[in-house]
């Protein structure tokens, strides 16, 4: 009875020091902590003492199960052959992100978001929401978030339409929108009065204008402000969206041609926060250096 007791003191001291780590992920409702004199041995009289009982026993299981299975009594019954690459490139000796500033900046993001969430409301009063392009219009938001210069990378225009527009222009006396138009940043002006849909669509456009323009300090700003947005559990098209984001950013990783590029922190940066925060694990270095030792 004794052990079991301290089993049971064991758990509580788990859920006080690991209720903070749990508050990055939104709550349907909270149900309070369990009282000190929670017997384990007593069924739940109420659905609260239910739900305690199931968050205590949660706290004994580890947070990744792996079974060991012994793949060689199937290889006479396989029929297709399935390749197991999952297009991410592990990081070259010395472009891998220190493990020390890895855990520090983790901790950052965890943060962030934790402050972000519970303060939302008094965030709001004190920044007003800003005006920006309407979410379906990602031509705009190209502009808005890269500015003139991307923009026309990206959505550049044949010399008849160039035409047209300047006519169009001299006409209306009235500049157009992209001829000059510094990039803005992600502000929490903006951030905060985003719904999940509205962050995972310009997330998506962020996605499709990395692969096609390259990375960029201030893409990368918003990337980071997108993530720290985006809540968890991730539905399955998200979770498909980064790790389509971990693998180009990897690739753009595998790039660079110098461990002082000044791209590398802020990429590997990106990286680290799918697969540990967004538990993406084998999108990272760690997990394909131990899969192949």
């Amino acid at each position: 009875m004794k052990c079991r007791k301290v089993e049971i003191d064991h758990l509580f001291n788990r859920f006080e020091t690991n209720m903070d780590a749990n508050m990055d992920t939104k709550r349907a409702f909270d149900i309070g902590k369990p009282p000190k004199n929670f017997n384990f041995d007593a069924p739940p009289m109420t659905g609260v003492e239910y739900l305690q009982r199931v968050r205590l026993e949660k706290r004994k299981c580890p947070k990744v199960v792996v079974s060991n299975i012994d793949k060689t009594k199937f290889r006479s019954r396989q029929t297709v052959t399935v390749d197991e690459h999952n297009g991410f490139i592990c990081a070259r000796p010395g472009f891998e992100p220190n493990p020390q500033w890895k855990e520090e900046q983790l901790e950052l993001f965890s943060s962030s978001k934790i402050n972000m969430f519970e303060n939302r409301t008094n965030l709001k009063e004190k920044f007003e929401r800003r005006d920006v392009p309407k979410i379906n219009k990602f031509e705009e938001w190209c502009l808005y978030c890269l500015g003139s210069d991307k923009y026309r990378l990206m959505y550049g225009k044949n010399e008849s339409e160039a035409s047209n527009d300047t006519k169009t222009a001299s006409v209306s006396k009235k500049p157009r929108m992209e001829d000059v138009c510094e990039s803005n940043p992600p502000l929490l002006s903006v951030i905060l009065y985003m719904n999940q849909k509205k962050i995972t669509k310009l997330l998506s456009y962020h996605i499709d204008w990395l692969e096609e323009l390259g990375f960029s300090h201030c893409q990368g700003e918003w990337l980071y402000a997108l993530l720290v947005g985006l809540e968890k559990p991730l539905d399955p098209d998200t979770c498909a969206m980064l790790r389509i984001l971990s693998r180009s950013c990897s690739k753009l990783r595998n790039e660079l041609t110098s461990a002082d590029h000044e791209y590398l922190k802020p990429l590997n940066l990106i990286l680290s926060i799918i697969s540990e925060y967004f538990d993406q694990k084998d999108m990272s270095d760690n997990f394909i250096d131990n899969k192949f030792k």
